[in-house]
């Protein structure tokens, strides 16, 4: 599989992607908090055999140029979506959003329905379900469990897995390797700063509408967004499927990569 990096300016900032495949149909995967592109790193060899996939950094994590906390937000994020695919010619696409990448789908497909193919929801947020106690708690630390830092990641991670042994020291790395410095605990604490459930409340009204075909993934024992979000996300929008994904956790796509990345194929298969 061949596999791009590349870097793409949008206004005053930069973001760091990852381009694999080929095919008439794109697939735009977004990540969460504390991850980055790398959490689809499993994922993506089983959809680039037959599609173009796009995994970019969102801004503030990873490889991605940083920002103040208002640049950081979900709608700041899906604009900012908007603009790499503006840059990279693409007209529309699959959304696949996990955490926070949930919210941002949700946004592109109320807010820019005309460059929505379709959308999968992976452990979302959604309606008021966050921000997580866990990444408030990064904002103002009452005690040294909950400073912004390399062990803080490597808790997250570890509670949202439900296979243990997958957390290896390479996996915790990658995701703990972007805010290793200086200024890593600041950038996290922003970034944190800018997420308030305001940000998919404001969307419920309008779910109803959404023409999308929908596909909603939940890891059956997330300790973070229990499957009753998914539940309730498929009684809401039209056009979609819950599905619960045996033995995974808040990170399905770590936890059983063949089995999510069937199911992400499977959502394709159904509509195209």
């Amino acid at each position: 599989m061949d596999l791009q990096e590349a870097f793409a300016p949008l206004g005053r900032h930069h973001l760091f992607y990852r381009l694999a495949g080929k095919g008439r149909e794109a697939l735009l995967l977004l990540h969460g908090i504390p991850t980055n592109s790398l959490l689809w790193g499993q994922t993506i060899p089983y959809l680039a055999e037959n599609y173009l996939v796009i995994a970019p950094d969102l801004l503030g994590y990873g490889r991605s140029g940083r920002g103040p906390t208002e640049d950081l937000t979900l709608p700041q994020q899906a604009g900012y979506m908007i603009g790499l695919l503006d840059r990279l010619g693409i007209p529309r696409v699959h959304v696949v959003g996990h955490d926070l990448g949930g919210g941002i789908a949700q946004i592109l497909a109320v807010r820019h329905p005309d460059r929505v193919a379709s959308f999968v929801v992976a452990d979302g947020v959604c309606f008021s379900n966050w921000p997580l106690p866990k990444v408030v708690s990064l904002r103002y630390p009452t005690a040294p469990e909950f400073e912004p830092s390399p062990a803080f990641i490597e808790r997250m991670l570890r509670v949202g897995l439900f296979h243990q042994e997958l957390a290896t020291p390479e996996l915790i790395d990658a995701f703990v390797a972007p805010y290793a410095h200086a200024t890593g605990a600041q950038e996290l604490q922003t970034a944190s700063f800018a997420l308030e459930h305001h940000q998919t409340e404001e969307l419920v009204p309008h779910l109803a509408n959404v023409q999308a075909p929908a596909t909603f993934l939940w890891g059956q024992y997330d300790r973070y967004l229990p499957p009753y979000w998914g539940y309730r996300l498929n009684q809401t929008v039209p056009n979609s499927t819950f599905r619960i994904l045996p033995e995974c956790g808040h990170y399905s796509m770590i936890d059983n990569p063949p089995l999510f990345a069937q199911e992400l194929l499977q959502h394709l298969q159904r509509i195209l």
